[in-house]
């Protein structure tokens, strides 16, 4: 009974570690020091691809490293409180929901796809490393495309799960980490989904102005849409 309230007790103290480790805002702080507003630039989440597109490359990048870190280090916060294996995914992803919705930004984020990969790597390194190499392939195939990062994440954690059925290997925390990229991808979906119409039906719309949105389009003209606008 004691060791299973102390068990509950390290799972909690976990989650709340993951949480606050995926609300650290960087992408934030990083566009601030370049004196953008992160929220009102380009699709407005506080992620990578964001950054990136319409902040700068440089910035980008190391907003990359540090989303992903910070995915990494929920699941060592985990490892240290001495949560086994299997539950430390619970940390991962209260890491992921902490990035959606940051206690630091007005529960405002992005889409949690580079703590997602942080998770992976830290979980299972040589088939995250794999899956990881055949998503950004992926992305480099398809990089004149909207959808480009929703196509490598989803061929990334598709590879990892056919390697682990084949091999018969780490297939509970594959299928576990499948599951929360399924939820990160359908979350992105309706999240550009919802930008996109509020975009395309702003509540004052001149009568000279109809050029419209269009499910396709990439971060760079929700900026320039956005910005026609104002």
């Amino acid at each position: 009974m004691i060791e299973e309230l102390l068990l509950v007790q390290k799972v909690v103290m976990a989650i709340a570690a993951g949480y606050l480790l995926g609300a650290l805002p960087f992408a934030q702080i990083a566009s601030r020091l370049r004196g953008i507003d992160v929220f009102d630039t380009g699709s407005t989440l506080a992620g990578t691809a964001n950054v990136f597109f319409n902040v700068g490359h440089r910035t980008g990048a190391l907003v990359l490293v540090g989303d992903v870190a910070k995915g990494s280090a929920a699941v060592f916060a985990a490892w240290a409180l001495g949560v086994p294996p299997a539950l430390m995914l619970v940390a991962g992803g209260a890491a992921v929901v902490g990035h959606w919705k940051s206690v630091f930004t007005g529960f405002r984020g992005g889409d949690g796809m580079a703590p997602l990969m942080g998770v992976s790597l830290a979980l299972i390194p040589a088939l995250a490393v794999m899956g990881a190499a055949a998503g950004l392939a992926t992305i480099v195939l398809l990089r004149h495309s909207a959808l480009r990062s929703t196509w490598g994440v989803s061929l990334c954690f598709l590879v990892m799960l056919a390697i682990s059925q084949y091999y018969q290997i780490e297939r509970d925390l594959v299928s576990g980490l499948v599951v929360l990229a399924s939820l990160v991808l359908l979350r992105s979906m309706f999240t550009r989904r919802r930008r996109l119409h509020a975009a395309s039906h702003p509540v004052y719309r001149d009568n000279e102005d109809e050029d419209g949105l269009e499910d396709g389009d990439s971060d760079e003209d929700l900026g320039r849409a956005a910005a026609d606008r104002r």
